[in-house]
């Protein structure tokens, strides 16, 4: 009996754990479909399965799990979101964070869900960069929006006249900085063409086209158009290196860089204090695939950068339960 009572009050537990899980789904599902924009000024069910014809009762039960959350509200016949909501869950919305969950539920969840079977047959998923390279460049302008004031102070500090960004991704850090700093020239190069392409239409609309350059190229093997940069950006791309590479990496950053440089690097640090859950769930995402590698231990890469020629300067907290920190380099 009593075994019985054990049994069932364990399985309540993980049934309560998984309660948090609903919420996500919620605002995932929404945002993917961009309904809390279709509903923005109210709109009855039956409204939507004409005008987009969707599954009536699918759209109706993820309709009440949001009034249950109180992601939406009723008002009379028709369903309207809840400001939070329509702000954060908008795609035109300037403050949207949906493709965090975009990177969540289409990225990490179903390779974290196929575990078992790659643990069974020793295979690896590959990542396809191409699929989801304006997922991943949207999600770190999240880390880029904690990060820039260490960045910035950064570059008020160094006032320099050339600046790189490795894995650049559509432009977000180099575009802000060139408006904050007026002297320099901030270049950014990235292996994803869309992104490059994105990022070179943002500059042509806020008329940053001769202050910011964007170069759709490998940093391995890029022609380098310029001289030596006095500052070197490293943002949320060393999972794309194996522990071995990185050393090289640094080692190509130290061409790179002039004599009085700076490197900066933003990354998830792997089981710091403060982001042990975080990181232990993103580096389990990267060990999934075959062309990713595991998050680097800070120890790991202030010896790679001393291998290179570089000595820390700082380790500052970006968000600390994300586990993910400003790291600056200086040549020695």
């Amino acid at each position: 009996m009593i075994a019985e009572y054990r049994k069932m009050w364990e399985a309540r537990n993980w049934m309560k754990k998984n309660e948090p899980f609903l919420p996500t789904w919620q605002a995932y599902v929404g945002y993917r479909l961009d309904l809390f924009e279709k509903i923005s000024r109210g709109a009855t069910i039956e409204s939507l399965v004409d005008e987009y014809g969707y599954e009536e009762n699918l759209l109706r039960s993820w309709a009440d799990t949001g009034v249950v959350l109180g992601h939406l509200k009723k008002e009379g016949d028709k369903l309207v979101p809840s400001k939070k909501m329509l702000r954060f869950f908008s795609r035109k919305s300037d403050d949207t964070v949906g493709e965090l969950l975009t990177e969540l539920f289409e990225m990490h969840m179903p390779a974290l869900m196929n575990y078992p079977e790659m643990i069974q047959s020793n295979r690896k998923e590959k990542f396809n960069g191409d699929d989801f390279g304006k997922t991943v460049a949207a999600t770190s302008a999240l880390i880029e929006k904690r990060a820039f004031g260490h960045v910035a102070a950064e570059i008020d500090a160094q006032k320099p006249n050339w600046v790189l960004d490795i894995g650049c991704g559509t432009g977000g850090y180099l575009m802000k900085l060139a408006k904050k700093a007026n002297p320099g020239t901030f270049v950014g190069v990235d292996i994803s063409k869309d992104c490059i392409d994105e990022a070179r239409e943002k500059a042509s609309k806020q008329g940053l086209d001769e202050k910011v350059k964007f170069y759709y190229a490998d940093i391995n093997t890029w022609d380098v158009p310029n001289g030596l940069f006095d500052v070197v950006m490293m943002n949320n791309l060393l999972h794309y290196y194996s522990p071995d590479a990185r050393e090289s990496l640094f080692s190509r950053v130290a061409e790179l860089v002039s004599k009085k440089g700076t490197v900066i690097v933003i990354t998830p640090l792997y089981l710091e204090k403060g982001g042990l859950r975080f990181s232990a769930a993103f580096n389990s995402f990267m060990e999934a695939h075959e062309n990713l590698y595991p998050l680097p231990r800070k120890e790991e890469l202030i010896q790679d950068a001393a291998a290179a020629g570089f000595k820390l300067k700082s380790v500052k907290t970006v968000v600390r339960e994300g586990s993910w920190y400003c790291m600056s380099f200086s040549k020695k």
